[in-house]
């Protein structure tokens, strides 16, 4: 969708999120016959990588490849062990096999969520509460890779905080990569004792290698769409994990020399290290260049399995190095631990850790990870139900793991059902949005140009339920990417029986005025269509973000020209985000201002040249952080300076003929500072205004359209 620029207020934490991708938990480990210890040195390279790059992120550009390093290592260690045995016997004792996943990856797990919670209450504001809490759940169900691809944390998520809980992801991914794996090589090994002569190995390593092929495809594809989302998706790194249990069952057949390995086991770690050197976050990643640090792992696992004495020239034997090792065995706890963090000694000491803070983090999160590993990780993992312990392959059936699933029930249920305090706390407020403003008790922006006093009142809405205040309605139209399909009846408010309309279209800069402009039209008498879309603004000019070129708009854009045309309204509105906003908040830009520009005033000439009333609202003034966390913590410091520049579309109004330019910049930066309360009501909740104060704006706008 992430070191940390990280959860300073609003749009920087947005920012984080970007600069530094959210990484993977280390593999579970099933050792295989023969104890690896070059892997354990392989996961301690990972896990270091992962968090300096968390910490010092432009130190190493691509640390984010862990993940796939973390994934090579767990298909390798999962498919191997479940290979062997269904190899040897014929089926899998799939009870034991998720008893040992619930014991070895669910404690520790769990301890973090509930402390991540506590600490959320602590020392975030309330606004964050219920964004921890739905994270707690998504973490503990193992849904967080998919609730952050679509959730407000992905990358397309404007100005969200940075989830302390983000790199649950991962975990998420594998487990739900051992849902599958295990019946794939059941049916394997079915099918090779059907099949007398077939070899159930080689079976299997086709099976693999087309389900790693399949994926890979769908990666490469989707990585260059959308690798936002693609970053997160599970079917984009099954072949990561696939890849590794190819290898595990293709290992045990190869033959090599002496050097060969020595060679093998160098150029891995020399591919592991460059990725993390030289990658970056504007890479369309995983796809192709996830096969770099996949290689690597593969070359790394393959000359530690060759190597049986190493010697100091070979890269497995400082892998194997104790205190290599033992970093190796913390490293789950390590990456549970050391993103939370991350995250709040960040809020609370500031973004950019400096050597210093940096290394502070390092040490907590060691200390944590230590005694997680001692007192959690393995008095859980050494567990085993009475009637298992007292052997016998009947007794060994699903019966006796009764005690370790109604554990695993528990460790999932506690951390939710304590995640639901601090959300219900956050609830009761977000429900008194239903409210109806009194303007006079909450002017809002009516209380700039009025001599009247403002009564002290609470600040509405709560700066804890600030990013719920959001107008209803249409909401579907907002997400609605072919208009071709749309029922343009699902996009109208206002006087729904009335022949006349009026049109709001653009991004969620324009859709954020919805509340006001549905006021306006109830009052005037007229339908209005809703056809804005979230991180689209209305151009005919694209933007983009590193190699990916964001054209979807473009196209919309054209086919809403004709809409609004073949509509007929009696006016179009439109406004949008600023290139400033969508550079700090999504990381995508136009080549030059002159671009930008010209893209808007082609849109606005169209409808103009078709006889349509255009009219633009000028540009919201962006603010530098989090305003709902500061207004919490002391709203009387949170004004900040009004911007210089008009945005290009407010330029394209000024410079067309026939296009009107809706000038509220009074209204928000009375005296040339930028209020974050005004009449009582809270400006904005993150980068967009809140509804109440939109709604505020519905008699200025009545009175500047002539409606």
């Amino acid at each position: 969708m992430p070191p940390l620029s990280l959860a300073a207020p609003a749009s920087r934490a947005a920012r984080a999120t970007r600069s530094a991708r959210p990484t993977a938990v280390p593999a579970s480990s099933s050792r295989p016959a023969g104890h690896r210890p070059d892997i354990q040195g392989l996961r301690a390279l990972a896990v270091g990588i992962v968090v300096w790059y968390h910490i010092w992120p432009s130190s190493l550009p691509g640390g984010f490849v862990g993940v796939d390093v973390f994934f090579v290592i767990s298909g390798y260690l999962i498919v191997g062990s479940l290979a062997r045995e269904a190899m040897s016997t014929g089926s899998l004792q799939l009870a034991r096999f998720y008893s040992r996943r619930i014991k070895r990856l669910l404690p520790a797990a769990a301890a973090v969520l509930v402390a991540t919670l506590a600490a959320t209450v602590l020392l975030f504001p309330q606004g964050r509460w219920q964004g921890v809490a739905r994270d707690v759940a998504a973490s503990g169900l193992n849904i967080q890779n998919w609730n952050q691809a679509f959730s407000t944390t992905s990358y397309e998520g404007a100005t969200a905080s940075v989830s302390p809980l983000q790199h649950f992801w991962s975990l998420a991914v594998e487990e739900q990569f051992y849902l599958f794996i295990p019946l794939l090589i059941l049916i394997c090994a079915a099918a090779a004792r059907r099949r007398r002569g077939l070899p159930g190995r080689h079976l299997l390593l086709w099976v693999l290698a087309a389900v790693a092929a399949a994926s890979f495809i769908h990666s490469v594809l989707f990585s260059a769409s959308s690798p936002d989302l693609a970053y997160f998706f599970t079917t984009t790194r099954i072949w990561e994990l696939a890849l590794g249990g190819v290898l595990a069952v293709a290992a045990p057949q190869l033959r090599s020399g002496t050097r060969l390995p020595v060679m093998l086991g160098w150029a891995g770690l020399a591919m592991v290290v460059g990725a993390a050197a030289t990658f970056s976050t504007a890479m369309a990643f995983p796809g192709y260049a996830a096969l770099l640090p996949v290689a690597g792992t593969m070359a790394l696992l393959l000359a530690g399995s060759s190597v049986h004495q190493p010697g100091f020239g070979s890269a497995a034997k400082w892998q194997a190095l104790r205190p290599v090792t033992y970093l190796g065995d913390i490293s789950y706890s390590l990456y549970l631990w050391h993103w939370p963090v991350i995250v709040f000694s960040v809020y609370v000491l500031g973004p950019n850790p400096g050597w210093l803070h940096g290394s502070a983090v390092i040490a907590l999160s060691a200390a944590l990870a230590v005694v997680s590993t001692r007192f959690i990780e393995e008095p859980f993992r050494k567990f085993e139900p009475a009637q298992a312990r007292r052997g016998g392959r009947r007794r060994a059936s699903t019966p006796s793991y009764r005690a370790v699933y109604a554990l695993g029930a528990v460790l999932v249920v506690v951390p939710i059902v304590a995640a639901a305090a601090p959300y219900l706390v956050v609830e009761q407020k977000t429900r008194a949005l239903s409210q109806e403003l009194d303007l006079a008790a909450y002017p809002g922006a009516g209380a700039v140009h009025s001599s009247a006093a403002v009564p002290d009142m609470p600040v509405r809405p709560d700066p804890a339920v600030a990013t719920a205040d959001q107008p209803k309605g249409v909401e579907a139209c907002l997400t609605a990417w072919d208009p071709r399909s749309m029922d343009l009846e699902d996009c109208v408010s206002g006087d729904v029986e009335s022949p006349r309309s009026i049109v709001l279209v653009g991004d969620s800069h324009a859709a954020q005025y919805m509340g006001s402009m549905d006021l306006l039209a109830r009052e005037t008498g007229y339908r209005l269509y809703v056809l804005a879309r979230n991180g689209c603004p209305f151009s005919t000019e694209p933007l983009h973000s590193g190699t990916v070129i964001h054209k979807t708009c473009v196209g919309i854009n054209a086919q809403t020209i004709e809409m609004i045309i073949d509509l007929a309204p009696a006016a179009v509105v439109t406004a949008s985000l600023t290139p400033h906003g969508y550079q700090d908040a999504l990381d995508w830009e136009w080549d030059s201002a002159e671009q930008a520009e010209r893209g808007y005033s082609i849109a606005l000439a169209s409808l103009r040249d078709a006889g349509v009333r255009v009219a633009v609202l000028s540009d919201v003034p962006y603010p530098p952080f989090n305003i709902p966390e500061c207004v919490s913590a002391d709203a009387g410091e949170c004004s900040f300076p009004a911007p210089g520049e008009p945005g290009p579309l407010t330029l394209a109004a000024q410079e067309l003929d026939g296009v009107e330019l809706v000038d509220f910049r009074g209204y928000f930066c009375p005296e040339g500072r930028c209020e974050a309360v005004l009449g009582n009501v809270l400006v904005y909740r993150d980068n967009h205004i809140t509804d109440s104060f939109a709604k505020t704006l519905a008699l200025p706008l009545r009175d500047s359209l002539g409606l």
